[in-house]
């Protein structure tokens, strides 16, 4: 019979494999429970069926239920049935928020499970991103919860800049109703057209600047350091990017992750929000 741990690993190794990116990170904050039966399978003699119990967080159960169909093809195709017990069903139940010592000792023995990264995988559920965006902060959890953190600030770096890049061209369309020919042609030039991100991100912080009321509507009560998150973050995505030797710890990579969470709200309010009264 199959190993619970080697299913487990091996059912995030087969969902990465396939693109399944959501799904993966959403088992790793899971538990596999085998639930032996008394009912024979009728396949081999005397073989007892035996149930998958995928134990998961309440506020991913209803996730998990909707791509059953995936999950139990992957658990079927990964477990090695032997001569006492037999896969038979694969169930999907909630997880203990309270659990006991030894569980959680067990737990923690299995599988790479942080608390920090599973609310901030929720928040990205929550936010109903597009895909690009999506795909980068579920794989920046993914490469955290991994322990891989220059991977991880590399993935939190290409979506800070493809948030600031979105933030641009909201600021653009508020430019082409209310702003001067000369400044859409001024802020086409320097910030959506940058060379750089350093570029398009001083830029754009000049003209928030001379806008802060707008900002202000939706949280930026203090321009300088709410804009200084994403050059932070872009730092350290460039030292992390490229043969620099640096390193990031465990703790500083979740300050950065904290300090983009404040921001990546303030700037979804903005992106959807309206800026002409």
């Amino acid at each position: 019979m199959t190993n619970k741990k080697d299913l487990f690993y091996g059912l995030i190794e087969n969902l990465d494999y396939k693109g399944e990116k959501e799904l993966s990170n959403i088992i790793k904050h899971s538990k596999i429970v085998y639930e032996k039966q008394y009912k024979f399978t009728g396949n081999i003699s005397n073989q007892r069926a035996l149930w998958i119990n995928i134990k998961t967080p309440v506020r991913f159960k209803d996730i998990l239920k909707s791509n059953k169909k995936k999950l139990e093809e992957f658990c079927f195709d990964l477990f090695e049935s032997d001569d006492d017990y037999g896969l038979t069903e694969i169930t999907i139940t909630s997880l203990a928020s309270r659990i006991t010592e030894e569980e959680l000792s067990h737990i923690e023995k299995e599988i790479v499970k942080d608390s920090f990264y599973e609310a901030f995988l929720k928040e990205i559920i929550d936010l109903k991103l597009d895909k690009i965006e999506k795909d980068y902060l579920t794989e920046a959890c993914e490469c955290a919860t991994r322990d891989n953190r220059l991977a991880a600030s590399v993935m939190l770096g290409c979506a800070a800049e493809y948030l600031l890049m979105n933030m641009c061209y909201k600021f653009k369309y508020y430019l082409e109703e209310q702003g001067t020919p000369k400044e859409l042609e001024n802020f086409n030039t320097k910030v959506i057209k940058a060379k750089c991100a350093f570029n398009r991100l001083d830029e754009f912080y000049k003209r928030a600047e001379n806008k802060a009321d707008i900002f202000k509507k939706f949280g930026f009560d203090n321009l300088k350091f709410n804009f200084s998150a994403l050059e932070i973050i872009r730092q350290v995505r460039n030292d992390s990017g490229h043969p620099t030797g640096k390193t990031i710890s465990s703790e500083e990579l979740k300050l950065t992750f904290g300090t983009y969470s404040s921001f990546l709200k303030k700037a979804h309010n903005f992106i959807k929000g309206k800026l002409i009264d």
